[in-house]
């Protein structure tokens, strides 16, 4: 680039440099685009004049360049966009140059561009249109069709709401503040669902102007990081200038030059444990720990790592997450469905926590689910206090895993407590029959099935006849926000979201479509509510761009021991007096 960006942008001061044609009559920018949607133009050949903005010509770009109309010759119709993506590789031009194009107008999947470009001749160096600045709240009229090619720039700084496509495609997802899913402090229901209309209108995708997949270095990492210091979601990008484009089903910002990154939701250390504690209890999803025939064969799996290196480094670094919480108990979901002797998934997992640890053995799981639930526990610390119940009766005949209960003792203590690992069904729609499928209330498929079940877990102490004075703690995943249904059916049975207690609604666990909400929890019933000292998340997971855990295509040099990212969930860490 022959000027910077600065410079480039003071030199639309020079007034009549704008409107110098390059020659003789050319089709207006606006006339191209037309009024939204498809161009009125499509399949004929126009010339098109206007300030070269954005060059996406380099390698592994989109094979282009960004044509915007100069000021003086633009129609001041708030809905046309000015705007336009030349597809050629001729060399011409450079950001800042008046250019002249002669091309024929097509429609690519949704943005309207100039192919088969004849020619492009470079005229003048005026410099770089001024962007329309993008207010918060509200699209403009013509929403971003209006834009479509334009330079904007955002009004102040956006938070970072999702890094999921970060290392596959070079993303970030950004909005005005961290957005929750709407159930997460909203009841099911239309209120909801206008809450994630408007959240869909607040994004924006930051892109990396490549079109290829994994780019490595992977984008947005300044050069003094790695990924054992990536952004985290709740970060800041301070305000960008750069191109409106629309690509693979969403408009996205391709960026002038590399944005600046405030680093304001930085990792933290886990949760220390309560003064007043002497027991601690963990629960962690996971996200499939597959071991293939526990010898380093059988790989790919039906889930998980699909190497046994691959699967080593998630073991070790789920491992190391687990011990830096320091559980004395501890409740697992999304772990491979194997049986329990020693070349199983949960005995290789208790091996690597450490030499105290132990599981339990809850009966015959069954068969016609490749995941399971599982208890493990310090014997050292505590000790398990009678047979394991599996739950598999009535509302978790289908849909649901077992849930496993078994009651514990600490090795010093008479006082006990029973934990009870759950997960219930996911959202996904998949084979989800007409009473299953999404209400549209914002509680996805399976609503009613997790609130049968849920129903089923706050009846189970009465049922199984431990009655009202057995403590008992609900612990896992239940796929379920904090004011859907089910959190609502055991609220109103006496069961407590610690989480919400301590806390508030807005933590996360989990982070789905860049929306944080809380998918696990610590619930206690009466009688051991008073025995609760504090609770806590522990964001090492959901807030971390995922650089490891797309084992099968990453090439990203991740410490095996590092905790971060061990998973797409966070653990919920309980600390309890017994």
């Amino acid at each position: 680039m022959r000027q910077t960006v600065a410079a480039l942008l003071l030199a639309t001061a020079m007034g009549p440099l704008w409107a110098a044609s390059c020659g003789d009559a050319h089709t207006p920018v606006s006339d191209v685009q037309g009024r939204g949607g498809e161009s009125p133009m499509a399949g004929r050949q126009v010339t098109v004049e206007g300030i070269l903005t954005v060059d996406a010509r380099q390698p592994g770009g989109f094979r282009g360049f960004y044509l915007q109309q100069a000021l003086a010759e633009q129609d001041r119709d708030p809905v046309t966009s000015e705007g336009l993506f030349v597809h050629t590789r001729a060399r011409e031009g450079e950001p800042g140059d008046r250019v002249r194009v002669r091309g024929e107008v097509r429609e690519y999947y949704g943005l309207t561009s100039l192919t088969n470009v004849r020619r492009v001749t470079t005229c003048t160096s005026p410099g770089l249109p001024a962007p329309t600045v993008l207010q918060p709240g509200p699209l403009p009229e013509g929403g971003h069709e209006a834009l479509e090619g334009m330079l904007v720039q955002t009004a102040g700084p956006l938070a970072i709401t999702d890094t999921w496509n970060l290392s596959r495609y070079g993303e970030l997802v950004l909005a005005t503040s961290l957005q929750w899913t709407p159930t997460q402090r909203l009841e099911p229901g239309a209120e909801a669902q206008a809450l994630l209309a408007r959240q869909e209108q607040q994004r924006l995708i930051l892109d990396d102007g490549l079109r290829k997949q994994h780019p490595r270095p992977i984008p947005y990492l300044s050069d003094d990081e790695s990924p054992g210091n990536p952004l985290r979601v709740g970060d800041r990008v301070a305000p960008i200038t750069g191109v409106m484009d629309y690509r693979f089903g969403n408009w996205r910002l391709q960026p002038l030059t590399r944005p600046d990154i405030h680093h304001t939701n930085p990792r933290q250390m886990p949760p220390t444990r309560h003064r007043e504690a002497n027991l601690r209890i963990v629960s962690l999803n996971l996200g499939n720990l597959f071991n293939g025939d526990g010898q380093g064969q059988a790989f790919p799996t039906a889930r998980g790592a699909r190497t046994h290196a691959a699967y080593q480094q998630q073991l070790a670094r789920l491992s190391s997450q687990i011990r830096a919480t320091n559980p004395d108990i501890l409740t697992v979901s999304e772990l491979e469905n194997d049986g329990y002797d020693g070349n199983s998934a949960l005995a290789e997992l208790a091996r690597a926590i450490g030499d105290h640890w132990r599981y339990v053995e809850g009966g015959t799981d069954r068969d016609d689910d490749v995941i399971r639930n599982a208890l493990l526990y310090r014997s050292d610390r505590v000790q398990p206090t009678g047979p394991a119940t599996l739950i598999e009766d009535g509302a978790f005949r289908q849909w649901h895993r077992p849930a496993l209960a078994q009651t514990f003792r600490r090795v010093d203590g008479e006082a006990a407590l029973t934990v009870i690992a759950v997960h219930l069904k996911s959202k996904s729609c998949r084979d989800a029959p007409p009473a299953q499928q999404d209400r549209r209330d914002g509680q996805a498929c399976f609503a009613k099935a997790r609130e049968l079940a849920a129903r089923a877990l706050g009846r189970w102490p009465l049922s199984d006849g431990r009655g009202e004075d057995h403590r008992v703690l609900l612990a896992g995943d239940f796929n379920a926000y904090a004011r859907e249904t089910p959190l609502q059916v055991l609220g109103d049975t006496g069961y407590t979201d610690l989480i919400a207690h301590f806390h508030g609604l807005e933590q996360g666990t989990f982070r789905y479509h860049g929306r944080l909400g809380t998918l696990d929890y610590h619930l206690a019933n009466p009688a051991l509510m008073e025995r609760v000292k504090a609770s806590h998340i522990w964001s090492v997971n959901a807030e971390e761009p995922r650089l490891s855990d797309d084992s099968a295509t990453t090439d990203t040099d991740v410490p095996e021991a590092s905790p971060w990212r061990a998973s797409d969930h966070n653990p919920v860490i309980t600390d309890l007096r017994l």
